[in-house]
């Protein structure tokens, strides 16, 4: 649904494609049109993505686990019975009067129907029972006092185990453990979780991002750039999953953000980019890519590029560059 209100504030201001708001461009227009312009983007707080995030915190900068985190003592509720929680917390009027779950049945109740969750039940009591347990009514209460993601002891134990096979691979180690020195002749620069931005001279909109890690070199003229994935498939189908998520195009913009935020006589440096995985059977390997695939990858973000200033600048969001202008046959 087409707002103007919304889109025209969206346009006043300046903006930066991170790759998943680029991704979600080139996927549909129309998604990122509810997303980034609407900003009716839902956060997602599955598992999966809160591990592979305190896994990358653990891992690079452990000590802002309590900046991010707060762990609760009681196991956590499932992630639609979070869903509802984050759904009756986000509309409280007033967040600084803490209210309890089980005062709240009524909201509870609204929610469970917008999350289409427990309508079988025949009874609102057993909705509720669902809802207002003891794990439920600790979490909403970490969700009305503190603004950090919550974990529980099993979480953080899980994510800590994983950590450490990875520590104890000697590849990673060498890329994740290497720290710049504070002596005066050292060639190397090492900078973790990074967030970089940069303008584009052929555009309206620029890039932003925040790398894992990237480590330039002066003496071999090189700039590495590491990226830590988890996966939950092996690690013999990561190939696949670079596809299907399209890891290519996050690498070709972490690479073009380095690129344009190192010094001038730093641009000309070979890139080297690594990623680090980690698979659901907790096997770890680097996956180096190659100066031509990354190449490839770079020339591919160019077109990236090119459909999504279409979008941008025309105001297109209905349809898919190639669906909009009837490029597409059976």
């Amino acid at each position: 649904m087409i707002d103007k209100v919304k889109e025209d504030l969206f346009y006043k201001g300046e903006f930066s494609f991170s790759y998943s708001s680029l991704n979600r461009l080139l996927f549909s227009p129309k998604l990122f049109y509810k997303d980034y312009i609407l900003k009716e983007r839902e956060t997602k707080m599955e598992k999966h993505l809160i591990e592979g995030r305190l896994i990358h915190l653990l891992l690079l900068e452990p000590d802002r686990f309590n900046e991010e985190f707060v762990m609760t003592p009681l196991k956590m509720p499932s992630d639609s019975v979070k869903r509802v929680l984050r759904n009756v917390s986000s509309k409280i009027v007033d967040p600084n009067n803490y209210v309890k779950l089980k005062d709240l049945d009524d909201q509870i109740l609204k929610a469970l129907k917008e999350e289409n969750l427990y309508q079988s039940f025949k009874e609102d009591s057993k909705r509720l029972d669902k809802i207002v347990t003891e794990e439920s009514q600790e979490y909403f209460k970490f969700l009305q006092t503190t603004g950090k993601t919550i974990i529980d002891a099993d979480t953080f134990a899980r994510c800590m185990d994983r950590v450490v096979i990875i520590r104890a691979n000697d590849d990673v180690t060498k890329l994740l453990m290497q720290e710049a020195t504070d002596f005066e002749m050292d060639t190397i620069q090492v900078y973790n979780e990074k967030k970089l931005q940069c303008d584009l001279s052929d555009y309206k909109f620029g890039l932003k991002g925040i790398i894992d890690k990237y480590i330039v070199d002066d003496e071999s003229k090189t700039i590495t750039i590491v990226d830590l994935k988890t996966t939950a498939k092996p690690l013999e189908n990561f190939a696949e999953t670079v596809d299907f998520y399209n890891y290519w195009l996050q690498a070709a913009v972490y690479s073009l953000l380095v690129i344009k935020n190192v010094d001038e006589k730093q641009q000309d440096y070979k890139i080297i980019f690594k990623f680090v995985v980690i698979d659901k059977y907790d096997q770890v390997y680097v996956f180096p890519v190659s100066e031509e695939t990354l190449l490839r990858w770079m020339n591919e973000l160019n077109r990236a590029l090119q459909l999504a200033n279409y979008h941008y600048s025309e105001r297109k969001y209905d349809l898919p560059y190639n669906f909009a202008n009837g490029n597409v046959t059976l």
